[in-house]
């Protein structure tokens, strides 16, 4: 019985040791076993909890193993039909008695490659987002991590190899987990065999948390087993003795698992006197319902309290959160072989998950079993080799019908009818037909056209995603087909998505678990350009360990026909705006080159919006351009204030002026209104006293008269009288004019020849 303080109770196994801080999966060729094998002492492992407990697990193993055979069988069926290998053993017997090939004219893996392709061209991308306002930095930090874990690991291509076994088998499998940092990075990503892997089929949620255990088998050298299990080299010689001396492990496997280990273990290794020790390791991944401590409310609410970790500790000092005993499904490990345990321990990883995560194709309904998308193509491709065989067969051999004694001698009839310069004596009246029902053969080749169609239907790939001509003439038409083409595979893309959403849920914990020392790393953009970053430097900014984020898919980028088709909307409607209104254009234009499937796409629309002044909409802090972009609108806008101000008072002192002007004006104006009226009643006195002074002389009156016309002075009578005689002078001559005019026109008219009469 364990005695120490890492243990934790367990009802079924009584007691399971918790593994130590330091004891991380170690990454050898097989990608599955601890360091070391610490979970406890032989008379642990072997006794009745022990004996118990792998009883279980094996019953589990063996259940599902039967459960999922006859499909696992199929699945490895569909595999090898896009390998070409597309007969049935019956069947090329039948052929080969009758010498001939078995064809293979292998139209579905056209199909599945252009799914293939479409995942491999439209990666998807993704980011960290904070949970809080203040932890942006942090996220950043986070965001760049995994992003150059995702370079040193390769994980875009582990996940297209796993979408392959998605598309062709019906499921593929990713691993994350943490291993020994001096075999790499303390994190790994990567690909695993769909035929390695047995889960529980009760379980119905696609990622597989509902389902209780999971199980990895892998087949293993001795040397490397005894390597890892040292206390445990008396099973392991005995399960290589059972697996390789009257082959009784074989049963706990099934052909898709072990057919890779026939072809390794027969051969010339035994006729050498060679032996390869091997043994069935598997391995497994269990729930069990454990009491255990965990933390309420706070930034890491849900996660078994360790006191060795600082930033729980800090969580529960400073009140943020608190500590609850409770039951939970904690996540367990054992690996073993089909006899006996080698390791049993709590699972590594906080997240309390499985580290495998799985990419469906389809589900079966009934069992929940998965199917790719050959296995409903895969009698319409057999019978596409079928019809091909039968109409070769029809056009390269003769079929004969003649009445017995036809021919003198059979044999040298059928030797001679297979020439193509035959020459063939016929007996009189004897019937003999050669190339009977030869024309069977374009009906033969009439069906073999439409089950190529029918597999084109099935799948939902069309020509027009294939690129080939069709009857659709108009770009409009083309491209309604091949987005119903990619609505018929959109149920797959979706699977992938959110497969790769749970994958980056569980390397973003085993980031914020693992990655605690200081680090700086380099990253490159999509130009090439490198930058650096470095986390857990003591700078808060920097500190991705004391913080919690989630990890979202940022981009839909394996949707690109629709995302292409909503570009040629917006693009037109920029078109139909620019002449109307361009500055609405202007500021749409850098969301319009952000959907766009374009090189250097990022550089392009950083470079529109320096020009517009617009701001990323998912930019969570200013950029230092943007910083001194607004200082100077700031310094711009105050500029503006003051010189509008300025030109406010300047108007309002122009104002006043002008109303002190126009009282000025106002009162010379009343001043030389009354000096006028002055000056008229002078005039009038002045002429009154004129009047009685003439008619007290008035013979002096025509002598003053002839004084003045003298000076060139004109009395208004007179200038009346001249303006009269001026108007009417001009009435005169215009009267004139119009009379000549009117004789002109006369005169040309008569000079013109008189118009043709009609009918003349």
């Amino acid at each position: 019985m364990f005695d120490d303080a890492n243990t934790a109770q367990g009802p079924e196994f009584g007691v399971v040791r918790r593994n130590n801080p330091e004891e991380r999966l170690h990454a050898n060729g097989n990608n599955m076993l601890p360091v070391s094998a610490r979970g406890g002492t032989q008379s642990d492992l072997d006794g009745w909890q022990g004996i118990h407990l792998h009883r279980r697990l094996i019953g589990y193993y063996q259940r599902e193993l039967e459960r999922q055979s006859e499909n696992r069988a199929e699945m490895a069926e569909d595999e090898a039909m896009y390998d070409n290998d597309q007969w049935k053993d019956e069947d090329k017997r039948i052929l080969a008695d009758r010498g001939q090939e078995p064809l293979v004219y292998n139209v579905i893996a056209t199909t599945v490659n252009w799914v293939i392709g479409t995942e491999k061209r439209s990666r998807s991308d993704y980011k960290v987002l904070p949970r809080r306002a203040d932890d942006s930095k942090p996220a950043e930090r986070k965001t760049q991590l995994l992003k150059y874990l995702s370079d040193v690991n390769r994980s875009p291509f582990h996940r297209s190899r796993a979408f392959e076994d998605c598309v062709k088998a019906g499921i593929g499998w990713l691993e994350d987990g943490a291993q020994d940092e001096d075999d790499g990075e303390p994190l790994y990503s990567r690909y695993e065999d769909w035929r390695n892997m047995l889960w529980d089929s009760a379980a119905t949620e696609m990622d597989l948390q509902d389902g209780r255990y999971m199980f990895r088998s892998k087949w293993l050298d001795y040397d490397i087993g005894a390597a890892l299990f040292p206390k445990r080299l008396h099973h392991l010689r005995e399960a290589c003795r059972e697996a390789g001396s009257d082959g009784s492990d074989w049963i706990n496997g099934d052909q898709a698992m072990d057919a890779l280990e026939e072809s390794v273990t027969e051969g010339s290794l035994e006729a050498t006197g060679v032996s390869r020790d091997r043994f069935r390791a598997i391995e497994c991944w269990f729930r069990m319902p454990v009491k255990v401590k965990r933390l309420r409310r706070g930034d890491f609410k849900g996660e078994v309290y360790d006191p060795d970790f600082q930033p729980h500790v800090d969580e529960v000092e400073s009140g943020r959160a608190s500590i609850v005993e409770k039951v939970m499904m904690r996540m367990h490990v054992a690996i073993m072989t089909t006899a006996h345990l080698l390791y049993v321990g709590t699972s590594p990883y906080r997240h309390n998950r499985f580290p495998f995560t799985p990419i469906w194709c389809y589900r079966r309904r009934k069992d929940g079993m998965p199917y790719g998308m050959i296995r409903g193509m895969k009698d319409i491709q057999r019978d596409i080799n079928k019809r091909a065989s039968k109409a070769l067969h029809i056009l390269s051999t003769n079929k004969t019908i003649m009445e017995e004694g036809a021919v003198p001698d059979i044999d040298e009839y059928l030797e001679e009818v297979s020439r193509p310069d035959a020459v063939i004596v016929v007996r009189p009246n004897k019937r003999l037909d050669i190339n009977a029902d030869r024309a069977l053969a374009p009906a033969h080749l009439d069906l073999m056209s439409r089950s190529i169609m029918m597999i084109q239907t099935q799948s939902g790939v069309t020509d027009e995603n294939l690129g080939r001509s069709t009857n659709a003439t108009s770009g409009l038409a083309i491209g309604r087909r091949q987005e119903q083409g990619a609505m018929a595979t959109a149920g797959i893309f979706d699977n992938l998505r959110f497969a790769a959403q749970v994958q980056g849920e569980k390397q973003l914990a085993n980031v914020e678990q693992h990655m605690t020392e200081e680090k700086a790393f380099r990253i490159t953009n999509m130009r090439g350009t490198h930058e650096y970053a470095t986390i857990n430097d003591g700078l808060p900014e920097n500190d991705i360990v004391r913080t919690k984020a989630d990890f979202v898919i940022s981009e839909e980028d394996w949707r690109a026909s629709v995302r292409q088709a909503q570009v040629d909307e917006l693009i037109q409607l920029l078109v139909q705006l620019t002449p109307v209104n361009p500055q609405v254009a202007l500021v749409m234009l850098d969301l319009t080159v952000e959907m766009m499937d374009i090189p250097q796409r990022d550089e392009l629309v950083k470079r529109i919006r320096q020009i517009t002044g617009m701001r990323d909409p998912d930019a969570e802090e200013l950029t230092p351009e943007e910083i001194a972009r607004q200082e100077a609108q700031q310094a711009q806008q105050k500029r503006q204030d003051a010189l509008t101000d300025a030109t406010i008072a300047d108007k309002n002192a122009s104002a006043q002026q002008k109303a002190a002007q126009a009282q000025r004006l106002s009162a010379e104006t009343q001043k030389a209104i009354s000096a006028i009226a002055a000056g008229n009643v002078g005039a009038t006195k002045a002429a009154l006293e004129a009047a009685l002074a003439m008619l007290s002389a008035p013979a002096a009156v025509p002598v003053a008269d002839q004084i003045l016309h003298e000076a060139g002075i004109m009395s208004r009578t007179e200038q009346e009288e001249d303006a009269r005689i001026a108007g009417v002078m001009e009435g005169e001559a215009q009267q004139q004019a119009a009379e000549q005019q009117a004789a002109q026109e006369a005169a040309l008219a008569q000079q013109q020849p008189p118009a043709p009469q009609p009918g003349a």
